[in-house]
C-alpha cells in the first residue's frame, strides 16, 4: 500500500490521541466518523486503519468498525519486567560514566519536574510529562555509553506510553532526584537500586488500576 500523505498525516493523528490516552481502549472507531471529524476520503481513513492495525492498535470488527485494542495485565508485567532488567543495569553504567553536563541536565530535567506537578490539571499536563520522563530515562540510558542499550530502553518506553497514561502519579519527581543522587555519588550499586525502586513503584501503581 502506498502511503499518501492524507493517509499519514491520519494516522499519526489518531495513533497520537490512542498513545497518550485520548482515545481510549475499547473505543470504536468508523471510517465514516473519522472522515467527517478529519474532513477527509474513507480511503485515506481505510488506509490508516490498516496501518494501525498493523501496529496491534486497532483490532477489526466486521460491520461496526474497529476497536481500540486493550492491554492486559500480562502487557505491564512482561514491559515492566524487561524494563527491570535493562534499566538499572544502564543506570549503573551511567554512574560510572555520567558527565558533570550530564547530571546538569538530568538536575534541569527534575526542576521542570517539579514545577509540572504544580499545575497537574492543565490540558498540555499528560503530554510534557511523557516528554520529561521520556527525556530522563533516555539521559540515563545514553550515558551508560551503550548505544543498543538505549535504543531498547526508548523502544519499550514507547510502547508503555498509553499505559503510563492510567498512572495516577505519573509525574514523581523525589523518585528521579534519588537516581540523580546516586549518579551524582558515582555509586553505581545504589543507581541500580534506586532505579529498580522507581519501576517497582510505578508498576504497582499501574496494577492497581486493573
Amino acid at each position: 500500500m502506498t502511503i499518501n500523505s492524507k493517509t499519514n498525516l491520519l494516522y499519526q493523528q489518531v495513533r497520537e490521541k490512542i498513545v497518550c490516552g485520548e482515545i481510549k481502549p475499547g473505543a470504536i472507531l468508523t471510517e465514516a466518523e473519522l472522515a467527517d471529524e478529519y474532513g477527509v476520503s474513507k480511503t485515506p481513513v481505510r488506509e490508516a486503519l490498516v496501518l494501525l492495525g498493523h501496529e496491534g492498535f486497532v483490532e477489526s470488527m466486521p460491520r461496526i468498525g474497529h476497536v481500540v485494542a486493550t492491554f492486559t495485565v500480562q502487557d505491564v508485567l512482561e514491559t515492566f519486567h524487561l524494563r527491570s532488567i535493562l534499566e538499572p543495569e544502564a543506570a549503573g553504567l551511567a554512574a560510572e560514566r555520567i558527565t558533570e553536563e550530564g547530571i546538569v541536565a538530568l538536575l534541569k530535567n527534575s526542576n521542570e519536574e517539579s514545577a509540572l506537578s504544580e499545575r497537574a490539571r492543565e490540558d498540555d499536563f499528560y503530554e510534557r510529562a511523557y516528554e520529561l520522563n521520556m527525556e530522563f530515562h533516555q539521559q540515563i540510558a545514553r550515558a551508560s555509553g551503550n548505544g543498543r542499550l538505549a535504543d531498547l530502553i526508548k523502544r519499550l518506553m514507547e510502547d508503555m506510553r498509553r499505559m503510563l497514561a492510567f498512572d495516577p502519579r505519573f509525574v514523581e519527581p523525589q523518585q528521579h532526584i534519588e537516581i540523580i543522587e546516586a549518579l551524582k555519588h558515582r555509586d553505581r550499586a545504589e543507581a541500580e537500586r534506586a532505579m529498580k525502586r522507581h519501576l517497582e513503584e510505578t508498576k504497582s501503581r499501574l496494577l492497581d488500576r486493573f
